[in-house]
């Protein structure tokens, strides 16, 4: 068992540098000196024999001590999961002028028993004991803290000390003058209860957490930390204050399964952390119930009182765990992504502290003062920073989540506005196609009409109707071509669009030499004084159709005898022009839905249209980042456009 212990030995280098402690070479043990300070018995005091059977008595083992079979340590205890009991001896030394009342604190605090015999001139002085299974009220300092106490005479004596335990064997004692254990008990008391409150406030945030966020793996962490808040108890014997019918026995074997308990329950919480893909998780998984599996084992061997012997076993593995688990995760690193580094990094931390913890435990590290604080340590900076750790990651993954749902929300609104376009397009073509066959059977029907009255004279009216009959149903297709025309563009980023110079006051008179010579007359058009020169994204055949509709319509919706007046103006670095008629003015109601597709407002529905001219205009003015201003009342209509000039 030991020579398997001997494969974790070159873990045992780096780790000492961790300790707080200097190791220093086995030599001849010295003797300890008592003053008025405490003492470790850590520095080369004590030398150590192994008692396999558990055969020997004191006196035997004081012989053995005599004839040289004790070998000298450089530390304390750190035999690691032994069934042998072992006998350690040390020299004391006490002068006149130092107290006479010393007690001894015995650590750790899972230790079974562990027997003091003081002896001078090869007769027992006293016998004192100290251990989770053994009672001593007549030497106790403290009935939980393994803390006992005796008189030391003066010069020289020694004291044999025999260690026996159902758990690890490492051992380390301290003596200190009877005066300071008050000092020490508060000290201990104090730390039990930071230690203490510090796991039960983690596992209450944590709970909190995972009924608030409604994530699992708060859950199987809060499970975990229980069960190790639960094992700390036993281990510091708390829980037999909180429960005195509680033996002795039943809560070393209590302690036992909880041991085992949250190393189960941290293989499949850390199982649970890595549960995403990456390449060698089968291997990671397969670690994982590997050791699982060994600690359900060990949990039998509790059973049958064989605890040492299982978790000889299972230390050295879960010492190697952390190094073999660490190659997959480091080779897939880089391409995890942020939430997935958090967790790899936490089973990373938590397999460097569950390291260090196993090479104390079976004795791979020099069992001194300061690493004794190993386990606590451990314990209390594995949960915070598992803590943080998993606050960090379920926080990514929120702002990942929130940030999926972003873009589903965005794809969803552009997938709706991708349907209610195509619905437009099928309404439009649907429009169109239907809008068209009447102009086209009014040209159709006109032109028959006109081969009939070719042959007749005096028909001159009759041909003029059909023609105009003819320009109105052009005149249709005209205006569903401009807005095919608009849709078209719509499709176009207008920043792409080369900037064009043009003559705005051209493309005015232009426009007004489209329309019959009765709707010219009509049109007030007073050029203005300077060439009004555009540069713009919108071309010059786009600002036609602006001005086209906004002219056609207010020459439908003002009186036959009243002007349409247009004007054109620069003014820093853009255009105006607005069109003006002197017909009723609009509604409220009439004026907000003027720009809508298909309207047509319900005081004028004896006014021909397809209600689109407007619609138009707006489309092209927003499309090229334009402004539309519409003044409306009793004296008539004016709507102007602004547009910005482009600077080449």
């Amino acid at each position: 068992m030991r020579g398997l212990n001997g494969i974790c030995s070159w873990l045992a280098w780096g780790v000492m540098l961790l300790t707080l402690s200097t190791v220093v070479p086995a030599k001849a043990a010295v003797p300890l000196v008592l003053g008025q300070e405490r003492i470790s018995l850590d520095h080369g005091q004590l030398s150590l024999l192994e008692d396999p059977g558990h055969t020997l008595d004191w006196q035997q083992a004081l012989a053995a001590q005599r004839a040289g079979a004790f070998r000298d340590i450089p530390h304390g205890v750190g035999e690691g999961y032994s069934r042998s009991a072992f006998w350690v001896h040390v020299d004391l030394e006490r002068d006149a002028g130092v107290t006479d009342d010393w007690a001894f604190i015995v650590g750790p605090a899972y230790l079974d028993r562990v027997d003091f015999y003081l002896l001078r001139d090869d007769t027992l002085l006293d016998r004192f004991s100290a251990g989770d299974l053994i009672e001593d009220p007549e030497h106790d300092r403290h009935h939980r803290l393994h803390i006992v106490g005796s008189r030391i005479p003066e010069g020289r004596s020694e004291l044999l000390i025999r260690l026996q335990t159902s758990s690890t064997s490492v051992l380390l004692v301290q003596a200190l003058p009877g005066a300071k254990v008050e000092a020490a008990i508060g000290g201990r008391l104090l730390s039990e209860g930071v230690m203490t409150g510090i796991l039960l406030m983690v596992l209450v945030i944590n709970l909190l957490n995972g009924i608030w966020l409604r994530r699992m793996l708060f859950i199987y962490f809060v499970v975990y930390e229980a069960c190790l808040l639960i094992t700390t108890l036993l281990i510091s014997g708390l829980m037999r204050e909180f429960f005195p019918g509680l033996g002795a026995h039943e809560q070393n074997l209590l302690m036992q399964f909880g041991v085992l308990g949250s190393g189960v329950l941290a293989f499949i919480f850390f199982r649970e952390m890595l549960a995403f893909p990456f390449r060698g998780n089968w291997w990671v998984y397969l670690l994982f119930w590997i050791g699982i599996g060994l600690a359900l084992v060990g949990g039998y061997y509790a059973l049958q009182d064989e605890y040492v012997r299982a978790m000889a076993y299972i230390n050295v593995y879960v010492t190697l765990f952390p190094l073999v688990v660490s190659v997959p995760l480091l080779l897939g690193w880089r391409a995890f992504n942020a939430e997935q580094k958090f967790r790899a990094g936490g089973c990373l931390v938590f397999g460097l502290f569950v390291s260090v913890n196993s090479l104390y435990t079976i004795g791979m590290v020099p069992v001194t003062l300061g690493s004794t604080f190993i386990a606590p340590v451990m314990i209390l900076s594995f949960q915070l920073c598992l803590h943080f750790i998993i606050m960090f990651s379920v926080r990514k993954s929120e702002r990942t989540l929130l940030d999926m749902q972003r873009r589903a929300e965005l794809s969803g609104r552009e997938a709706g506005l991708e349907r209610s376009l195509r619905r437009a397009h099928e309404t439009f073509l649907a429009m169109f196609a239907h809008e068209v066959r009447t102009p086209m059977a009014v040209i159709d029907t006109a032109v028959q009409s006109l081969g009939v009255l070719e042959r007749k004279e005096n028909a001159r009216e009759q041909r003029q109707q059909r023609y105009r009959r003819i320009r109105d149903a052009i005149k249709r297709i005209d205006q569903l071509l401009q807005l095919s025309l608009v849709r078209g563009r719509q499709e176009i980023d207008p920043s792409s669009e080369p900037g064009e110079p043009y003559d705005v006051s051209g493309v005015v008179l232009k426009v007004m030499s489209e329309f019959e010579p009765a709707q010219r007359k009509r049109i007030s058009f007073a050029l203005p004084p300077a060439r009004v020169t555009f540069i713009s994204r919108l071309s010059e055949p786009m600002l036609g159709v602006v001005l086209r509709n906004l002219i056609d319509n207010a020459l439908k919706y003002s009186p036959a005898e009243e002007l349409v007046e247009v004007n054109v103006w620069a003014d820093r670095q853009r255009i105006g022009l607005s069109v003006r008629d002197y017909g009723e003015g609009m509604s409220d109601y009439a004026k907000q839905r003027m720009f809508e597709r298909f309207y047509r407002a319900r005081e004028r529905e004896d006014v021909p249209g397809l209600g689109l001219g407007l619609f138009v205009v707006k489309e092209v003015v927003d499309r090229y980042s334009g402004r539309v201003e519409v003044e409306t009342g009793a004296e008539g209509t004016c709507i102007t456009c602004y547009f910005t000039e482009a600077r080449l």
